[in-house]
Parts: C-alpha cells; sequence; structure tokens
C-alpha cells in the first residue's frame, strides 16, 4: 500500500517540481549573467568554491563559439557570404573573449598567448581576444581600496609588520582607478611620501590559489592520460617527441611562482642587473659577460624596465618605478605620437637582440613577451636617429625561466648555423641542445637539414643582414641534398621538446607576432645575428669568424680535386697550418 501511494504521490508532483527546479535554476543563471554583465570576474570566488559549476560554464563556451560561431562562419563563408561570416566570426570572437574572462586567470593567459599568432584563428577572434592583454575588468573605488588592505602586509593579529608601516604612511595620492588590468592582478599609480617619486602598485586579484589548485589538478591528469595514450613515457604532438607531464609539472611551477610577487620582484631585478638597469632608466655595470669572458655594455641606451622597490613589495602587492609607454602594438598611437617604420624596425631588431642576450648569455628569460608586457617610451621624437627617438620597455616579469649554460650555448650556435646555412654545425648544435632522440638517424636527419636550407624553409632575412654588411658563408653541399628523400614528419620523430624549450619556444612565438606587428620582415634569426659577436665577445668572435673563412677556402680547394684522397691531404695540411698559427698568435 505505502509503495503505491509514495508512487501516486511523485506522478502528481513529479511535474510541478521540475518546473519549479527549472525556474530556479534558470533564474540563477540570470542573477550570474547579471552580474558577469557588470563585473566578467565576478563569479571567480563562486568557481574556486565550485570548480564543478567552471565545468559546465567551460563547456558551454566551446559549445556557443563551435556551433554557434565558428562552423556556421565557416559555412557562409563556403557559399560565398563573407559579409555574414565576418559578422559571426567577430560576435563569437567577443563571446569566446567574455567566456575566457569569465573562467579565470589560467583562461586568459591561454588567450594571451593565441591573440599573439595571428595565423592560428580568425582574425576577428584575434582581434577580440587583444583586450585580454591589459583590459582584464578591474576593481575600482571602495573595492580596490579592499584590495590594498588584502594585500598589505599585517601579522597574525591584523596589525602592520614590523617591516611596514601603514599603508597611507608610505604613499599618497593613490588613484583608486587602475591604470592597466591583467589576468593576476590591476595596476594603480600613487606617489611616495618620502621621496615624491610616482610608482605603479600591482595588486593582486583575490582566488588565485584556489583557481589555480584546481586547474593543475586537472591539467596534471590529463597530461598523464595523454602520456599513456601515446603508450610510452613521450607523446608525438607536432611529431616532436615530448612529454606533457613534464612540461605541465614546469608550467605550474613557473604559474604558481607568479602568483607570489617576491618572486616577480627578484625576477626583475635580475633582468636589471643582466642587462646593467637602474632607477630613472640610467646604465649601471652589468653583471654578464660574453662567452670570452669580457663585461657586457649597458642595455639602458635602447632598452628599459621599471625599477623594483623590493623593501615595500611582498607576496600580494608589488611597488614599481612608474614607466610610462605605448603598447607596442598600438600601430595608430605610435604613428600619433611621431614613431615612423624606420623606428619600428628598430624596435623589433632591439626584440631580437634582447631575447638573443637572455638567451645565450643570461640563461635567464621573460618568457611571457605579449604585447601587453611591452611598450614603446618615446625619447627625443625631434632627433633623427631611432636610438635617440625610441626605447623598448619590458613589463611584468611574472614568468621567467632558466636554461642551463650548454642549452644556451646550443641556441647561440644554431641561430649562427642558420644564418650561414651550415648543416655540420646545425647538427652539433641539436646536439649539444639535447633535442636529438639517442636512437636518432643522424644522416636522415643531417640531409633534411640540408634540404630545408636548399630550398629556404629554413632561412634568415639575409637582404636585410647584408644591408648591414654581414656576410655569410654557404655550406649546403648537393650531396647532401641529393639524399634528402625523408619527409618533415619522418624525420621529426627523431627530435624531442625538453620542458624547458616549451617555455623558449612559447616565448619565441609570441615575440615573433609582436615583431611582425612591427616589422612585417621580422624574424629572431635575422634580428639576432648582428648582435651574435656581442654574446660570443670580440676575441671569440674574430676566432671562429677567421676559422669560417678558412674552412670555406678550405671546402673550394677541395672541390677541385678529383679523390678523396687528395681531398683528405689538402685537408689535413690546412688543418696542420692553421693549427701552428694558431699557436704562434696565442
Amino acid at each position: 500500500m505505502l509503495p503505491t501511494i509514495l508512487c501516486q504521490q511523485y506522478k502528481i508532483w513529479k511535474r510541478p517540481f521540475l518546473a519549479l527546479l527549472a525556474i530556479w535554476q534558470y533564474a540563477a543563471h540570470r542573477q550570474v549573467k547579471q552580474r558577469q554583465a557588470r563585473d566578467a570576474t565576478s563569479e571567480w570566488g563562486r568557481y574556486a568554491r565550485h570548480p564543478g559549476a567552471r565545468g559546465r560554464a567551460l563547456l558551454t563556451l566551446v559549445l556557443v563559439v563551435t556551433f554557434g560561431g565558428y562552423l556556421p562562419a565557416r559555412g557562409w563563408q563556403w557559399i560565398g557570404a563573407k559579409t555574414r561570416a565576418e559578422t559571426l566570426l567577430q560576435k563569437s570572437g567577443q563571446q569566446l573573449t567574455t567566456g575566457l574572462l569569465q573562467l579565470g586567470p589560467l583562461y586568459i593567459k591561454l588567450g594571451q598567448i593565441i591573440s599573439c599568432r595571428s595565423e592560428l584563428l580568425p582574425s576577428p577572434w584575434i582581434q577580440a581576444m587583444e583586450r585580454l592583454q591589459d583590459q582584464v575588468p578591474a576593481q575600482s573605488g571602495e573595492k580596490a581600496w579592499a584590495l590594498v588592505r588584502a594585500a598589505w602586509p599585517t601579522d597574525a593579529d591584523g596589525n602592520q609588520t614590523v617591516h611596514f608601516k601603514p599603508f597611507e604612511e608610505i604613499f599618497s595620492d593613490f588613484n583608486d582607478v587602475p591604470i592597466a588590468a591583467a589576468s593576476l592582478g590591476q595596476v594603480h599609480t600613487a606617489t611616495l611620501r618620502e621621496t615624491g617619486d610616482l610608482v605603479a602598485i600591482k595588486l593582486q586579484r583575490p582566488y588565485l590559489r584556489e583557481m589555480y589548485d584546481q586547474d593543475f589538478a586537472l591539467l596534471t591528469k590529463l597530461a598523464g592520460m595523454m602520456d599513456r595514450f601515446s603508450g610510452g613515457t613521450m607523446s608525438d604532438v607536432g611529431g616532436i617527441k615530448q612529454n606533457w607531464t613534464e612540461i605541465f609539472i614546469d608550467a605550474e611551477e613557473i604559474l604558481y611562482r607568479e602568483i607570489d610577487y617576491r618572486d616577480e620582484a627578484e625576477n626583475a631585478m635580475r633582468f636589471c642587473s643582466d642587462f646593467g638597469l637602474t632607477l630613472g632608466g640610467k646604465s649601471v655595470q652589468s653583471r654578464s659577460l660574453s662567452k670570452d669572458g669580457k663585461e657586457l655594455p649597458s642595455a639602458a641606451p635602447w632598452l628599459r624596465t621599471p625599477y623594483v622597490y623590493s623593501d615595500l613589495s611582498s607576496e600580494k602587492i608589488l611597488v614599481n618605478e612608474y614607466v610610462p609607454s605605448i603598447k607596442i602594438t598600438r600601430n595608430d598611437k605610435l604613428e600619433a605620437a611621431g614613431v615612423n617604420d624606420d623606428d619600428k624596425m628598430y624596435l623589433a631588431d632591439c626584440l631580437g637582440r634582447a631575447y638573443l642576450r637572455q638567451l645565450c648569455c643570461h640563461n635567464f628569460f621573460s618568457t611571457d613577451p605579449h604585447p601587453g608586457n611591452l611598450g614603446v617610451e618615446l625619447l627625443d621624437m625631434n632627433a633623427t636617429k631611432s636610438e635617440d627617438r625610441v626605447r623598448l620597455v619590458f613589463y611584468d616579469f611574472g614568468q621567467a625561466a632558466t636554461l642551463t649554460a650548454e642549452q644556451g650555448d646550443g641556441i647561440l650556435e644554431i641561430v649562427d648555423a642558420i644564418v650561414d646555412s651550415d648543416v655540420d654545425r646545425s647538427m652539433i648544435s641539436f646536439q649539444k641542445m639535447g633535442v636529438l632522440q639517442p636512437d636518432a638517424d643522424m644522416e636522415k636527419v643531417r640531409a633534411k637539414i640540408a634540404d630545408n636550407y636548399r630550398t629556404g624553409k629554413i632561412k634568415a632575412n639575409r637582404k636585410r643582414l647584408k644591408e648591414r654588411g654581414y656576410q655569410f658563408r654557404e655550406t649546403v653541399k648537393q650531396n647532401i641534398t641529393s639524399n634528402a628523400t625523408s619527409t618533415d614528419a619522418e624525420i621529426m620523430k627523431y627530435f624531442k621538446l625538453p620542458a624547458e624549450y616549451a617555455f623558449v619556444a612559447r616565448a619565441l612565438s609570441q615575440m615573433d607576432g609582436v615583431g611582425k606587428s612591427l616589422d612585417p620582415d621580422f624574424d629572431f634569426v635575422s634580428a639576432a645575428a648582428p648582435w651574435i659577436y656581442e654574446i660570443k665577445g670580440a676575441g671569440k668572435y674574430i676566432k671562429e669568424e677567421a676559422k669560417k673563412r678558412i674552412d670555406a677556402v678550405k671546402e673550394q680547394l677541395s672541390n677541385l680535386f678529383a679523390t678523396e684522397e687528395q681531398c683528405a691531404r689538402i685537408r689535413k695540411m690546412w688543418d696542420e697550418r692553421f693549427s701552428q698559427n694558431r699557436k704562434k698568435a696565442e
């Protein structure tokens, strides 16, 4: 009897109950959308407490953008309705950008990376996602002061710590309207009472650590699944072997350090020390040495980064020198300020020079050079030389990574080898960098590299370099290229991507996108090549260039003889003479 009654009651109340539940869910969804319309970051706290809600939001975003925008747009493009397709892509691009903002900092960073690569996604999407770089919604007024109170260090009882006075005693004229906002924090200006200097104060957003804990727990599981799915420890992605678990562990370490502003302060101070920079953009002695042991010059004439007040910074607050600039990709503002094409080319070359020095000399580099972290400082716009008119500015060192000396040397050698299309030195460089598999077929790899040089798949901008007086030594041999029968996919299986190089690749990818916005012909190798002598040092560079010339003459003379035996005798004779001359010189 009782089960029958319950069953009848269930049938009676089922539909009203489901209807009320649907109404309640719809009302809750409307409230969320209204809050997010006012502030896209409003649900970060709820997502931190309820990760399932963010999972559903992510799934909804993917479905809406894919089936409501991208696929219909492709259909309209296919039938020739380009205007309708462009409208759909613009709308879905805005939906994607807003959705990434709503999901949290890790998704914003993903959008920042993608927005630097115009070839990866439709142009309207790239344009929409550019606002993720420095236009993330921020808190103003009393909410900004709440961030200050949460960030300013106190002891367990809520009192100011021994090392810090109350905020208002150190700073005056705090502007509670932020001048910039990013995924992890927002920046306000204030004045130091003691010196009167204008400073930029970076305040951290709430709930970051909780969301990072959830995101990386999920990503680490996904990485393990990807590695296991491949049938071993190495995954084959894009033809290159890479261990996704190892890469995500390294990414986790870097990104967790990013939410501790003390690490960012330390990174910024190291960057300044490496480049010989200090307060006011002035030069000081650089701590970096060239490969022949000579002190490198200060980069202050062409590079600047805000000085860090480390004694006023803590885990959730960072105090920097205020350095105004124009965002490096805002060509409209740059042109309005009088920045011409020569200035832009100069800035692009400075960017390449800066990364050559970071990677190959300092072995420490910023992994996040998206346009929001790069600016152009205006100097004397009446000057005629670009180096007197503009200066490159680096911001934000929350994400930085290190390389071993051997890895840095390998990158320097491969840049030099690409310039000269030098197959043998390319092989040596790859081995030094540790990117070749132990079982790699060296002859096939060597033949394919030579073929890529010969066909121009791998090349430097030689026209640009010749204009700067750079001399080349062509070393691609016909007998090598004729054996290049393997495809790119077949050759790439012999390569692996150590975790450190994943961040190098990301930095160079973002830098390439920025460089091309300044100079359409930009490429890292061509921008960096003229500064190889600076990294190697004059003595080492001259010796190596002399050896290149001698090797080129030896190669030409060897080609005049018919037999290998004759070639071997000529090479031996030249090696002996070169060795004797080098000993006399030393």
